[in-house]
C-alpha cells in the first residue's frame, strides 16, 4: 500500500495535472473581450467616444474551420473602425480561407484595416488581393483619411519588419519624415517595438500585437517572453505611455509554434477614445 504522504503527492500532481490541461483548454477556446478608455490629451470634438474594434494574430491553423471563434461575441458589439494588426495565419495562406465569411461580415459593419505581421511575409500579395475581396483596406506603408462624424481620422499603416535588420526601415523613414510632429492618428503596427521610433510624435495612438501575451503566462506574472524582445519585455502586453505616444500591445487571439496557451486567453479589445 502506499503510504499516506505518496498518496497525497500522487493525488497532488493528478490535481495540479488536471488544473493545467483545463486551464489550457480554456485558454485555446473562450476568448475574452477587453474593454478600455484610452485617454488622448488633445483629441479633436469629433473623436470623442470612437470606438476601435483591435484584433491581432489569430494564427488560424485549419484550411477548412475557424480555430478560436471571436466572432459571435464581436457581432454583438457597436464599433466605429476595426483594425487587424497581422499574423492572420500560422504557417499557409490556405488557412485564411475559412475567414473569408467573417471578414466580408465584419467589413459590412464599419472600417477595417489590416497591416501584416511576419507570419504574412512570404504570402503578402496574395493575403493583400484575398482581404481587399472581403472589403478590407490593406496598409501597406501609406497613411488613408476616413470621415468620422464630419470629421477626419487618419490612419498609418506599416508593414512588418524584422527589428534586428534597421535598414529594412527606409520605407518606414519615407512615410514619416513628412508627418508632422503633432495631431492624432492611429498607427498600426505588428510589432510594438516601434513605439521606440515613435515616442517624439504627439498624440498618436499606437495598436500592435505580436507578442501572444508571453502566450505561456504564470498567475500574477507579467509577460515572461515576447519574440523580438526576449524574456521580460519592456512591450507585453496591455496598455503603454511612451513619452507622448499611447500604444496598446494586444495578448492575440491564436498561438504560433506550439499551439497552446496557458493562463492567457485569447483577447480582442474594444478601445474607447475620451
Amino acid at each position: 500500500m502506499l503510504s499516506l504522504s505518496k498518496a497525497a503527492i500522487l493525488a497532488c500532481g493528478a490535481l495540479c495535472t488536471a488544473f493545467a490541461s483545463v486551464n489550457i483548454f480554456v485558454s485555446l477556446k473562450y476568448p475574452r473581450l477587453v474593454r478600455m478608455d484610452i485617454p488622448i490629451s488633445k483629441l479633436p470634438a469629433h473623436l470623442r467616444g470612437l470606438k476601435i474594434l483591435h484584433i491581432s494574430d489569430i494564427h488560424n491553423s485549419s484550411t477548412l474551420r475557424i480555430d478560436v471563434n471571436i466572432w459571435d461575441s464581436i457581432f454583438k458589439e457597436n464599433f466605429d473602425v476595426a483594425v487587424i494588426t497581422g499574423d492572420m495565419t500560422k504557417e499557409y495562406f490556405d488557412q485564411v480561407l475559412p475567414l473569408k465569411g467573417v471578414l466580408t461580415r465584419l467589413a459590412g459593419y464599419a472600417p477595417i484595416f489590416f497591416v501584416d505581421g511576419n507570419h504574412e511575409q512570404v504570402h503578402f500579395n496574395t493575403m493583400k488581393s484575398f482581404l481587399e475581396s472581403c472589403g478590407i483596406h490593406v496598409l501597406d506603408n501609406r497613411k488613408v483619411s476616413i470621415e468620422i462624424n464630419g470629421g477626419p481620422l487618419e490612419i498609418i499603416g506599416i508593414r512588418d519588419y524584422y527589428y534586428q535588420k534597421w535598414q529594412r526601415f527606409k520605407p518606414f523613414e519615407r512615410l514619416m519624415e513628412d508627418e508632422v510632429k503633432c495631431g492624432f492618428r492611429l498607427f498600426l503596427s505588428h510589432q510594438p517595438q516601434i513605439v521606440d521610433k515613435l515616442a517624439y510624435f504627439d498624440d498618436l495612438f499606437i495598436l500592435s500585437g505580436h507578442t501572444h501575451g508571453g502566450q505561456i503566462r504564470l498567475p500574477f506574472v507579467n509577460t515572461i517572453f515576447a519574440p523580438g524582445q526576449g524574456f521580460f519585455p519592456k512591450y507585453g502586453n496591455g496598455l503603454y505611455k511612451v513619452k507622448r505616444c499611447y500604444m496598446y500591445v494586444s495578448r492575440g487571439v491564436g498561438a504560433s509554434r506550439i499551439s497552446a496557451r496557458f493562463f492567457n486567453r485569447p483577447e480582442v479589445t474594444m478601445l474607447r477614445l475620451v
